[in-house]
Parts: C-alpha cells; structure tokens; sequence
C-alpha cells in the first residue's frame, strides 16, 4: 500500500479514532456518556491496519476495546455518540452498551460483555462463509488476556480442524486489565499458541499501521485461498487506564512515557511529512472537519430523545411466526407407528432436505466418526443416526468442545445459517453456559431486534443409570434466562413436529431429549406437519385433579390416571410440552374445571420448574384450588448411580399416585 490516497485515508482513519476517543473520555467525566470509556487511545494501528485488509464482504468482530472497526466500516458517528449517551436513537435503543454492537449492514457482528466469547462465535461466521463457498473471511479482534480463556484455545483448534477462513488479531498490549502480561502466562509471544493448533502465529509491530496491514493482508490472502486460520499478534500498549473512572491502574510511569514515544497515530504523521505525502494545512483541514462531524454527532445525541420506558421489555424474541403447516389435531390422512429417537431423526433429515441453511453439529455425529459398532454411523443418540452419510458436508463433527460448538452455532446464526447443536448429556450444558446465556439468549436484544438467532441445542436427559454427571435434568438451569425457548416432548409425536417448529423458530431453543424416552413408541402422521411452540397438551381429559407432568413423568401420570380411574378419580393430564414460553391458559383451565393440582418432574423439587407453576396457579387461580398444590419432584441430592439407589430418587407411580389419593381426602 503506497498510493497518495490510501495513505491519507489509513491517516485520516486513525486520526478519527483518536478523536472519537477523547471525545468519549471527555463526554464520561462531562457526565454526558453512560458508557464506561474502555480507551483505544494508543491502540488504533491494529484496528485500522487490520481493517483495511477486508473486503466489504467480509465480516469482523470487535473486541471490547476495538473502536476503529466501527468507523472504518462506516457506522456512523451521530449513532456512536447516541449510543454512549444512552440515547434512544442507534441499534441498540438504549439497551446496552456499544462496546458490542454489531450491525449487520456493515458486516459487524455483535459480541458480549464477556472476554474471548466472541472467539467461537468468529469461527461459526466463519465456519458459514465456507459452507456457502462465497470468498468472504471472518477477522476476529481479542485482547492478550482473552488467549487463557477456555473459548480462545477451543475456538483456534475448532476453526484448525475445520479449516476456516478467519483471522485472529490479537492486541498484545502487555496487560490483561490491571495484571501485566508476565503474571497470566508463561509464554512471552502469544503467537507460539497458535502452533499447538496447526495455524500460522506471526507476530508484528502493533504500533506501525502499514506492518498491521502487510502481515494480516498475507494472512487474509492466504485464508481467502482455503488455507485455513492464522492469528496475528499486535504488540502495542493502551496509552491510558484499562477503565476510566476507576483511578490510574498503577502501571510505572516512565513504562507509559516510553511507549507514548512510539505513539502509532504520532509515528505515522511523521513518516508521512517525511514522504511529503502530509503537511500542516492538510492536518488541520483534517482535523477540522472531524471535529465538525464530532460535534455533528455530539449534537444530536443531545437532542436525541431517552428510551421510553417499555422499551426495555422490547426485543427479547422475535415475532411470532405463522404455522402454516397441517394441524396435528386433524385426523384426516394416515399415520404410523414409530418410537421418539427415529421421529427426531426424521425431523432433522426433513428439516436439512427443505432448507439447506441447517445445519448439525457436535461430538462424534460426522462422516469422520468411527463410531461404536453396534451403532449407526453419526450416531451416540438416534436423533442423529446416519444423517452424515445423506448430509456430509452439513453434518459436522467437533472436537469435545460445547463452548466453543455452542459459541460457532451462535455466530453460524447470526449470518443466516440454521445451526441444530448436539449436546451429548445435558448436564454438559454447563460447560457451554456463557455462549447458551449470555450470547445466543442476549444476541437479538444486543442489537435491538436488527437480528434473530435461529439455534436449536439438542441435549439428552434424565436418569438412566450412567450416574450423577450423565442423567440430571437441567431445565431450571436455563429458565430463568429471558431470549431461549425451553422445548421437553413426551411423544414422537410432539417429539418430531416441536423439533421441526424449533429449527425453524428464529429464537434459539434449548431441546431436552429424555433419554429413557427414545425407544418409546407412538403414532405420527405421514403428512408435512409442525407442533406450535408455546401450546401444551392435554394428554387425558379428567375432573378430580389436575397433574401437570413433563417428559418421562407425563407417561408415569398417565399410567397412574389408568390406575385411579377403577377407583373413581378422574385424572386430567397435562404436558406442557414447552416450559418457556409456558402455556398457562391451558394449565389454568384445567386447574379450574378439577380445583387440584399435583406438578411432577424429574428435576430437583426445591427451585423447579413446578414451583413456577404453583406460582402462577397461586397468583392466578388460588379462588378455584379445593386443596394445597402437591409438588413432586427428586429430592436435593445428586443423582446416583446404584439400581436400587437411582430408583428411590425418581419420583415413580406410587409417589405420585399417593400423593393423588392424599389430595382427594383432604
């Protein structure tokens, strides 16, 4: 790069950044800016350099620091300074704050509040822009301290294995918030860890804007080609605090004079008076017409309105879709016997053939899995079973690495994919927890509603004789997470036609799949057909009391229903088939028709999924209750693994058909 134009642009670029800046600095201790000022102050050769190697299909993620990506890539100033004001009048409407914003116009993807996160979220953008053979690469900006995260080195090694076309700039500026470099890692060059991956590690001088281009132009070139990731070590240093407002962070004075002499912004004016390419007129022309746009934008954040209150409550999910599929309700056509491990099988083979944005991915299902024997190719669980014989291009197989499978799904998503994630037990859910949370729930939200997250993670449940970290039933670990759909089916029937309807939701669902559930047996129609989200069913209709069950406990309800029936109590029976968005119209009818109530699951008691619901009876219905709601649910121990011992912990008939007995003589 050495035209006259390019030179003044890369100048003009980095001098924007600057200002923009000083200006957020000046705006927070002003008190006109909400935002906490993270500064990139001394930092903008890598943002700048880096950006410059990207075509305008290409995408980029930010990291917290990062500020010039978002000029460079032409997000305007007025929506910036809206938006650290707080202001109603960019993306995010006042929700959240801008160091995450994403815009998909500009081929920004959002991120989150949480270091390295948005690592495997890179990967999946980038494991998309593969899949659609369109040319296009994914450069992901993180600072030093993001490299110890688990999602950096499950990140790296998952965009390896699969050769992706993305880039990993990484801002070495010594120091991981407020601890130096030399305290979180033995390592001295961050860029001898791509190595353990396979990828190139190069490190470059983060200071010097026309190195930043020339190393990661190699890079971006290289990866265009099908050569696969590389990451880019930028060293350079943050001129000011981590955070402003905290107080100074302590760093030795004469370290940070010396680095402001290799000012990045200040080195390359200089080089380019030295060159004639610059001079003190086009300076301040320059600088003129920044601050006119600067104060441009600081004028109209000002005059922008705050958010209306219920403003807050907006974006969470997406709009309801419209079910234009065949009611299952409706008997017309035939139907035919199959069990619930080969109806989700079905769904996911459907689902791929009508739409070729799905996608699966996870531990052992792809075409490279040798697998068990006695198994089917791609298969653990049947859902699975074969598809990457039909499908090998769209069924992946991952490394054992639910953040980093969960946090590329999440990215894959946001690009317009359909990603379908396997987690083998649910109690791995745990591991993936901050990409499920706080990036697939949090990401239409973070971006005002602009973008929708179409996911699915599928994950098996439930006590099955395997012990305490493969049979726990999770549902309460994510209900109380606004931004997922929670889906647990009973049948084949609800299993294929909810599976369906969640792949093609554009909120991100969470499937539980009870493992004892698999081989059971029920009807589905032959027909095209989709269960709603959000709707329960009454599996028997009764008069006496109402037992509102899920997965394994509706068919123990059931069967207890038959039981009580030659003893004259009428059992209603209800599945409420999604646990969020809950069907209570449907659960409070039938409260109100029998005036009982018992709420059994296989999850803990203390803090389930049943106490929401005798919340809401409670709130909503108490006046029809002719008797205290029952609650049963396993008791607050782990689940354990002798025969004897994990059959005393899963609530059964008798447990439930006592407390059915009790609740009709009180």
């Amino acid at each position: 790069m050495s035209s006259t134009k390019e030179l003044l642009e890369i100048y003009n670029q980095m001098l924007l950044s600057r200002r923009f800046n000083e200006l957020f600095v000046k705006l927070y201790y002003e008190g006109k800016a909400l935002e906490c000022p993270h500064s990139e102050i001394g930092q903008e050769a890598v943002g700048v350099g880096a950006c410059h190697a990207l075509g305008k299909n290409d995408h980029v993620l930010p990291s917290h620091r990062t500020r010039s990506p978002f000029i460079i890539r032409g997000v305007s100033l007025r929506e910036q300074v809206a938006g650290i004001c707080g202001k109603s009048t960019w993306a995010g409407k006042g929700k959240v704050t801008t160091h995450h914003m994403g815009d998909p116009k500009k081929g920004i993807v959002g991120t989150t509040g949480i270091v390295g996160a948005q690592i495997p979220i890179s990967v999946g953008v980038a494991l998309a822009c593969k899949l659609r053979k369109d040319g296009s690469i994914t450069m992901c900006f993180l600072g030093d301290g993001a490299s110890n995260r688990g999602d950096f080195h499950e990140g790296l090694n998952l965009a390896a294995v699969k050769m992706l076309p993305v880039i990993f700039v990484v801002e070495n500026n010594f120091y991981s918030e407020y601890m130096p470099l030399s305290a979180h890692m033995r390592v001295s060059r961050i860029a001898d860890r791509a190595a353990s991956y396979g990828i190139p590690g190069i490190v470059t001088d983060g200071n010097d804007v026309l190195e930043v281009y020339r190393v990661v132009n190699e890079a971006v070139k290289k990866a265009r080609k099908g050569d696969g990731p590389a990451l880019v070590e930028c060293k350079t240093y943050r001129q000011r605090d981590h955070c402003e407002g905290l107080g100074a962070d302590g760093r030795p004075k004469e370290e940070v004079e010396r680095w402001k002499e290799k000012d990045p912004l200040g080195t390359f004016e200089k080089s380019l008076f030295e060159k004639g390419v610059l001079n003190e007129q086009i300076v301040r022309t320059m600088n003129r017409e920044i601050m006119r746009q600067l104060d441009d934008a600081v004028r109209f954040a000002e005059e922008s309105p705050w958010p209306e209150p219920d403003e807050g409550a907006q974006d969470v999910y997406g709009p309801a879709k419209a079910n234009i599929e065949l009611d299952t309700q409706t008997k017309d056509g035939s139907f035919r016997q199959t069990n619930m491990g080969r109806a989700l099988n079905e769904a996911l083979r459907e689902e791929m053939i009508r739409d070729e944005n799905v996608i699966l991915l996870g531990e052992d299902i792809g075409p490279e899995s040798l697998g068990p024997g006695s198994l089917p190719r791609g298969s653990i669980w049947p859902p699975t079973a074969n598809l990457c014989e039909e499908f090998p291009d769209r069924v992946l197989g991952t490394p054992i690495s639910e953040s980093g499978m969960v946090g590329a799904a999440v990215g894959a998503a946001l690009v317009g994919m359909r990603p379908v994630v396997e987690i083998m037990y649910g109690d791995f859910l745990t591991i993936a927890m901050d990409q499920i949370v706080n990036s697939a729930a949090k990401m239409r939200y973070n971006y005002g509603g602009e973008v929708s997250v179409p996911l699915v993670v599928r994950a098996s449940f439930g006590a099955t004789g395997e012990g305490m970290h493969h049979s726990q039933s999770p549902e309460a670990w994510i209900l109380n997470v606004p931004g997922l759909k929670i889906v647990m089916p009973s049948t084949p029937l609800d299993a294929k036609g909810l599976l369906k309807a969640s792949i093609r939701d554009d909120d991100p669902v969470v499937f539980l799949e009870h493992k004892r559930l698999y081989a059971i047996e029920g009807t589905i129609p032959e027909r095209e057909y989709t269960v709603p989200i959000g709707k329960a069913d009454v599996k028997r209709s009764g008069s006496d009391i109402s037992i509102v069950a899920t997965a394994l406990m509706v068919h123990r309800a059931l069967a207890v229903a038959d039981r009580l029936s030659d003893q004259g109590i009428s059992i209603e029976v209800v599945d409420p088939r999604t646990l969020r968005p809950i069907d209570k119209k449907t659960i409070l009818d039938s409260v109100k028709k029998t005036g009982r109530l018992i709420i059994v699951h296989e999850a803990c008691k203390t803090f389930g999924f049943g106490a929401e619901i005798a919340a809401v009876v409670a709130e909503e219905a108490l006046e029809y209750l002719d008797a205290p709601i029952i609650r049963i649910g396993a008791p607050d121990t782990p689940v354990p693994f002798s025969k004897p011992l994990e059959k005393a912990y899963i609530p059964d008939e008798e447990m439930i058909m006592a407390a059915a007995v009790r609740m009709m003589k009180s």
